[in-house]
């Protein structure tokens, strides 16, 4: 005999589908609660700091990496080029404004010094020598003078005797002629003497003013090559630490090759390399500040490179 089954009112297909409506409003919901209004991010505590907000001026800082440079450096390059024969010190040594650092040879420049040597002896001795014959013709030439001053009074004194004898009728007119113009010869040739002296004391000054002129012209070539010739020991130029020698014994160094440079010690300056971005904010004046070994420098920019290169 058939009989009739109840219906259950919470059967288990049911209970699942109004779980899973359940779940899916819930799901909505909650995303439409996050999703919703500000962003939300869950930091650490810890790392949160609160601090009262005041009015102030606002700093900007811009960290960047530099590289300690001696605030001044003096490149020592070869004046002369030669071969290195001896260096006195190595790198890193503190020199001395005008210690020698090493010594070059070059024979060119030592065979044109021993030239110019003898090119200015024999000039000084050519000039002596003319000078001695100068000398000789002045001599000469004044001895001449003496003679016709000479002559000349005698030549003075017989014209005036003649004069007056001939006036009072004792000597004839031939011998008072003959008297006259000896004289008048004589004061020509004095005229003519007085002349070539002083002609000859111009001439004379003039040689010797050519020739000290040579002279000294060949004495500053000598100089010249000797300066040359004393370039081929390098010195420091100031007081520092010499730095970056590049130099051997034997090595041929070419004239104006860079041998080295001396760091002036004095003070140090920092160099550093600025972003693009911020080359509108950089400025001569600019203050900034490092720290090395726990102590804190000052700084102020001196020199702005404008130069844009690789950013």
């Amino acid at each position: 005999m058939d009989r009739v089954i109840q219906k259950k009112k919470w059967s288990t297909k049911r209970i699942l589908t109004i779980a899973g409506i359940t779940a899916l409003v819930l799901l909505i919901a909650l995303s439409f609660y996050y999703t919703s209004g500000k962003s939300r991010l869950n930091v650490d505590t810890e790392r949160i700091a609160i601090q009262e907000i005041t009015k102030g001026n606002f700093k900007e800082f811009i960290p960047v990496n530099g590289v300690v440079m001696p605030l001044t450096t003096i490149y020592l390059d070869a004046i002369e080029g030669g071969r290195v024969e001896e260096k006195y010190v190595e790198d890193g040594a503190i020199m001395h404004k005008g210690q020698p650092i090493l010594r070059l040879s070059n024979t060119d420049l030592e065979l044109g010094l021993v030239t110019q040597q003898t090119n200015v002896y024999n000039l000084l001795t050519q000039m002596q020598i003319s000078r001695n014959a100068a000398q000789q013709n002045t001599v000469n030439k004044l001895n001449q003078m003496t003679d016709v001053e000479s002559q000349l009074k005698e030549a003075e004194r017989i014209y005036n005797l003649n004069k007056k004898l001939y006036d009072q009728k004792v000597i004839g007119l031939q011998e008072f002629k003959q008297s006259e113009n000896n004289y008048n010869y004589l004061l020509q040739k004095r005229k003519l003497t007085s002349q070539i002296l002083a002609q000859d004391s111009l001439s004379n000054n003039q040689q010797l003013t050519q020739a000290r002129q040579s002279y000294e012209g060949s004495q500053n070539a000598l100089n010249v090559m000797q300066k040359k010739v004393g370039d081929l020991i390098v010195r420091a130029p100031v007081d520092g630490q010499l730095t970056s020698l590049d130099a051997e014994m034997g090595q041929s160094k070419n004239k104006g090759e860079r041998l080295g440079q001396i760091d002036v010690l004095s003070g140090y300056k920092v160099r550093v390399d600025i972003d693009e971005h911020y080359i509108s904010r950089i400025f001569t004046g600019l203050m900034g500040d490092f720290t090395f070994a726990n102590q804190t420098y000052k700084l102020k920019i001196k020199k702005v490179y404008t130069q844009v290169t690789n950013g």
